[in-house]
């Protein structure tokens, strides 16, 4: 394993706190997690790094010297994102926009829309599963504007010079499966029916996301059994449709009758709340609000994608939209 600004993030955030349950919660990722990332790193390192003293984790020698090298790292990276930062507010008009995020269909339908604005050169789109990614990449200017969807866990937290808008605070998560398999009738299903079945999702661990699946199942006295392993929406697809599993699905999903089906799950036990990022005193600043309410329009729009959605924009989802 090769060492990245990330791990060296968190062996800074370790030595500044002295503590793996505070540096975690610093994080914003659980004190297991970050317990496993130390030890991937110490044996990428080839020793310890910390040990637990009396008054909490203190570094060994070889770990002051990887912290020393790391915060040199670290501060030209700070250095890096504020030279970054001043030449992002030059404003250079001939510039396309760089979108980034994971939000599904919002992706092209905000990026379709931003080229045909005036003030718009063109468009740049990228994808990044982690959330936090994409919101660092705004922060050093890799990114102009970000959709992000953000489990609702603990430790959310907004980089400084970033700002952020937020577009739905309970946006519910579906499950998409085959249009013959056993739970696909016309109404919701149950969580506790979903998970009698096999799971396809993303590598465990990857984001968050999977962190904040086995809370909801913990809390629901379930368990993931999750045999199938992709980050590639194809391959997800494919083996939904082949009955081998049933997969998380964002509410915008398109219902594909004969093929593929989208189901609400009862009382909503999963959700996620969606935010625009973006560096204040440049041209998507200039032109967010004008942004955000293109992404309530493409909501509404997107009426008759599946009768899931169609229940939820009933009930809930128009609440979206400005009144008046």
């Amino acid at each position: 394993m090769e060492l990245e600004v990330r791990h060296l993030r968190a062996l800074a955030a370790i030595d500044d706190t002295g503590s793996l349950t505070r540096a975690a919660r610093r994080l914003g990722m659980t004190q297991p997690a970050l317990s496993g990332l130390l030890k991937r790193i110490e044996h990428s390192v080839g020793g310890a790094l910390f040990i637990r003293a009396e008054h909490g984790c203190l570094p060994t020698p070889l770990g002051a010297e990887v912290l020393g090298e790391a915060r040199v790292v670290l501060s030209s990276m700070t250095a890096i994102a504020e030279r970054v930062g001043r030449w992002s507010r030059r404003g250079d008009p001939s510039d396309p926009l760089r979108v980034g995020g994971y939000c599904g269909f919002l992706h092209v339908a905000v990026s379709s829309w931003l080229r045909e604005q005036p003030w718009c050169a063109g468009v740049n789109l990228q994808e990044d599963t982690d959330e936090r990614i994409s919101v660092e990449k705004v922060a050093i200017g890799e990114l102009d504007l970000a959709l992000v969807y953000r489990p609702p866990l603990p430790g959310l937290s907004t980089p400084p010079g970033v700002a952020d808008v937020l577009v739905h605070e309970a946006e519910p998560v579906f499950v998409a499966m085959a249009h013959d398999h056993p739970l696909a009738g016309p109404g919701a299903v149950r969580l506790a029916d979903v998970f009698e079945h096999p799971w396809v999702d993303e590598p465990p661990g990857t984001t968050r996301w999977w962190t904040y699946l086995t809370q909801v199942c913990r809390e629901h006295g379930l368990t993931v059994r999750q045999p199938h392993s992709t980050q590639c929406l194809s391959t997800t697809l494919a083996l939904v449709q082949a009955k081998f599993a049933i997969a998380p699905a964002l509410a915008t999903s398109v219902d594909r009758p004969g093929g593929i089906v989208v189901r609400a799950i009862e009382g909503m036990p999963m959700w996620q709340e969606l935010r625009l990022f973006y560096r204040p005193d440049t041209v998507v600043a200039a032109h967010i609000e004008e942004i955000h309410a293109h992404v309530l329009a493409s909501y509404a729009a997107r009426q008759g994608c599946s009768p899931a959605f169609d229940a939820w924009w009933r009930e809930r989802g128009r609440e979206l939209l400005p009144t008046g």
